[in-house]
């Protein structure tokens, strides 16, 4: 099973933004992920249209599996 971590951040315009982390570690914590987030906004890594990232949002981890199907 995949498991991504999403974590959301407003811009400076309010708008929400979504960044989205594959192979997430099974014991990551919320003070991690907060420090994360921290870093992205302080550093003024990411900006976008609607401005730079200027406020956490929320942030979760998606669980996905996937299964091939043979179609021949």
């Amino acid at each position: 099973m995949a498991k991504s971590l999403v974590m959301n951040f407003l811009t400076e315009t309010g708008k929400k933004v979504a960044l989205k982390v594959p192979n997430v570690k099974d014991d990551v914590t919320k003070d991690q992920i907060l420090s994360v987030m921290n870093t992205v906004i302080s550093k003024n890594i990411f900006t976008t249209s609607n401005g730079a990232l200027s406020k956490v949002d929320s942030a979760r981890i998606d669980d996905s599996t996937s299964t091939a199907i043979d179609l021949k």
